[in-house]
């Protein structure tokens, strides 16, 4: 198997590295191998050498030809695809050969002259709008081997500043916004025209917000007069001709501030909401003036209603200064049905789920959702035991950011235990503004009962009958906590720009329980703990970050770096952090050289035993992934990725040997895998199949199998053993 896998390697290297990079261009024509845009550093100006390598990077979107895709700054993997198509399509096979390279690559792209010229005038353009206005465009060209090496040299010389600025509008209304001090336009500032048109845009939005509906962005120019020596320019701010000889009735309804006389709600193919819904979520009012934000308020809080698929908004005047609103909403699609099914496959270990899902969008016809999930797993163990996992879950949640949830859990395990979890909580998500990155979510109140009503004489005698970290986790407990989780991103939609995820959480539970226990006389079990009706109940504190960062190199190629961690603290009621709260390691969304839960804590190794299986859990969780990711065709993309991390206890566990952290040790206890992936984006579903690998092994560091934590082909791999399969529903993070 491993001389396989390693002569396939070698076979894809050879044949990508032997095809020619010219191979498919036309005789007489140059390859651009290389487009590059360089900005001269200039200190006496001003121009740093990081501040002109930024600059640079700015300006290679206005070139009109770039060089071929690249993966890591230097392979252009994607030709290489195209070029292995034969050049003799006579044959079928070849030919079928040859549209599917053609389909997956990427055609080379040849030299153009003229397309070069552009590109310089276009790149100096994009420099006078910055406020160079004396900028140097040039390139030096070399060839080599039929390829272009393609360079502009950009001399910014000094940049033009603003020597004064006027506004010459005689108008008060539209004077008084100009004449702001959150204006973008200063005496001093560079010159930047990207900056005056957004002063254009923001005095229009505040005029439109002022109640004056027929004020248009058009109306308002600039004249810059840069005749002076001293690199400086003379700005002034007007209102445009055509403006000023305009009929006096006409220029007065420009001036005039609209209000809003009726709204009124058309629903397309009949009254599918309640219209009481719809207005409770318009912010155009009866009576008021109309204002810009407010239309757009509207169209983020209508679009946010499940049972809506499309809204407009339009106006009609009515008289000398009022409007009639008209919003009309569309009927999105109300019952859709979900199905799941992942497999797993580790050490010899067997394991399938299947989920199925159900949602309403509209079932009390005011925009409520109703969601019923369930879910079912099985697992084969290579031992002869077997674990079996159903849940069932029920939610509605409300347009007023709402969300009510019941969920029932079942576990059997015929060897050890059977347990049930039932869970109900209430939760509030705050609304969100439409300028706003962030997203703030509470769950007011959660509530969990856990009861087994059945275990084995062994399990029993292992884990319940003796001091254990896990007594207090496989004994009836009852959960009652309180969280708050935040999520930022700057991703914008239908953008190549790079862009971060970042979400955090903290949860306490047990704290009212307790507080009453004090207060009250509560009861307490043998071990000392409150109990409430003779259970005892959880108290904690649990915390957790991810950070996220998409490096879009290309618009079909990205590297995907995360980063997890979280730590959870027992105190006061409780000894030790409830099972079902506690952290695991590996599985298609952690670590994926390990099969889910069967990684950690620290160098503990669970020796293939499902009962030590429950004893592979931690307080403190690490993730470290990098993920290339590559868009082939379509919907089919392709994965390569490195995955570091592990699980640790905060007290030092008897039954959990080498798993507690130390900061001496933990570094040393980090597990690493490699791996590649399978994904079909279908948008809305990706499926995904990722192939692990392990490379460092902790569990493989202390007693029998000390010296064996590195896995490589040439140093203890198998490939049975080490090689997990994971099959699951979206992207890893």
């Amino acid at each position: 198997m491993k001389g396989k896998v390693l002569n396939i390697l070698l076979v894809l290297v050879v044949l990508f590295s032997g095809c020619k990079t010219t191979k498919f261009v036309p005789e007489g024509a140059l390859l651009l191998d290389k487009a590059r845009v360089k900005v001269q550093p200039q200190k006496e100006q001003g121009l740093t050498k990081g501040e002109a390598n930024a600059l640079a990077g700015d300006l290679k979107s206005y070139l009109r030809q770039k060089q071929n895709t690249e993966i890591f700054g230097f392979w252009k993997l994607q030709l290489h695809v195209y070029n292995t198509a034969p050049a003799d399509t006579t044959s079928k096979a070849n030919k079928f050969f040859a549209r599917n390279a053609h389909k997956v690559g990427e055609a080379p792209v040849i030299y153009d002259e003229e397309l070069t010229a552009v590109s310089m005038q276009q790149l100096a353009q994009a420099m006078q709008n910055k406020g160079y206005f004396r900028v140097e465009v040039d390139t030096v060209q070399k060839v080599k081997d039929r390829k272009m090496d393609l360079t502009y040299m950009v001399v910014a010389n000094a940049p033009y500043t603003v020597r004064k600025y006027t506004v010459d509008i005689d108008r008060p209304e539209v004077r008084e916004i100009a004449m702001q001090k959150q204006r973008k336009v200063e005496k001093g500032m560079q010159f930047d025209a990207a900056l005056m048109d957004e002063e254009r845009q923001r005095i229009t939005s505040r005029m439109h917000n002022k109640g004056y509906f027929y004020f248009d962005k058009s109306m308002l120019v600039y004249t810059a007069d840069s005749s002076y020596r001293d690199n400086t320019v003379e700005v002034e701010l007007a209102l445009a001709d055509y403006v000023q000889a305009l009929p006096d009735s006409v220029e007065e309804r420009l001036y005039t501030p609209f209000t809003i006389r009726r709204v009124f709600f058309h629903c397309e193919g009949g009254a599918f909401i309640r219209e009481s819904v719809l207005r409770r979520n318009c912010r155009l009012k009866e009576g008021e003036r109309y204002a810009e934000w407010r239309v757009e308020r509207t169209y983020t809080l209508l679009n946010n209603l499940g049972a809506v698929k499309y809204v407009d908004i339009s106006f009609d005047p009515i008289g000398k200064d009022e409007l009639d609103c008209h919003i009309t909403v569309s009927k999105s699609k109300v019952h859709s049905v979900s199905a799941e099914l992942e497999g797993t496959y580790s050490a010899g270990d067997w394991g399938i789920g299947a989920g199925v899902g159900y949602q309403n969008r509209n079932i009390f016809r005011g925009s409520e959702l109703l969601s019923l999930n369930a879910r079912a797993s099985y697992e084969w163990r290579q031992n002869g035991g077997r674990a079996i996992e159903g849940k069932a879950e029920a939610g509605l949640s409300f347009p007023s950011q709402v969300k009510i949830n019941i969920a029932y859990n079942y576990q059997q395990r015929p060897d050890e235990y059977t347990r049930t979890i039932a869970n109900a909580g209430l939760y509030y998500t705050i609304p969100r503004k439409p300028e706003s990155r962030w997203t703030h979510r509470f769950n007011l109140i959660d509530i969990s009962y856990i009861y087994l009503p059945w275990m084995s004489e062994q399990f029993k005698s292992d884990f319940i009958d003796r001091a254990s970290v896990l007594k207090a986790s496989y004994e009836d407990h009852f959960i009652l906590d309180w969280s708050y989780s935040g999520q930022f991103t700057n991703q914008r939609k239908n953008s190549n720009r790079s862009y971060i995820k970042f979400n955090y959480s903290v949860e306490t539970a047990g704290n009212f329980l307790y507080g009453m226990a004090r207060l009250f006389p509560f009861k307490q079990n043998d071990d000392g703990a409150y109990t409430l009706w003779h259970i005892p109940f959880a108290q904690y504190a649990k915390g957790d970050v991810n950070f996220v960062f998409h490096h879009i190199m290309a618009p079909q190629h990205q590297l995907v770096y995360h980063v997890g961690l979280g730590v959870a603290v027992p105190y006061l009621n409780a000894s030790t952090i409830p099972f079902e709260k506690r952290y695991f390691s590996g599985g298609a969304n952690s670590v994926r050289g390990w099969q889910a839960r069967t990684l950690g804590p620290g160098g503990f190794h669970g020796q293939g035993n499902s009962m030590v299986y429950d004893l592979q859990a931690g307080d403190i969780r690490l993730d470290l992934n990098i993920e290339y990711r590559w868009r082939v065709w379509n919907f089919i993309e392709l994965a390569a990725f490195l995955d570091a991390g592990n699980i640790w206890t905060i007290y030092d566990y008897e039954q959990q040997p080498y798993g507690v952290f130390r900061w001496d040790e933990f570094y040393k206890q980090i597990a690493l895998s490699w791996g590649f992936g399978l994904r079909l984006d279908f948008s809305l579903l990706v499926l995904r199949l990722d192939f692990g690998v392990k490379l460092h092994d902790p569990t493989r560091m202390y007693g029998e199998y000390a010296g064996t934590e590195w896995r490589t082909a040439s140093h203890h791999l198998n490939w049975k053993d080490d090689c997990t399969v994971h099959f699951a529903i979206g992207y890893p993070f």
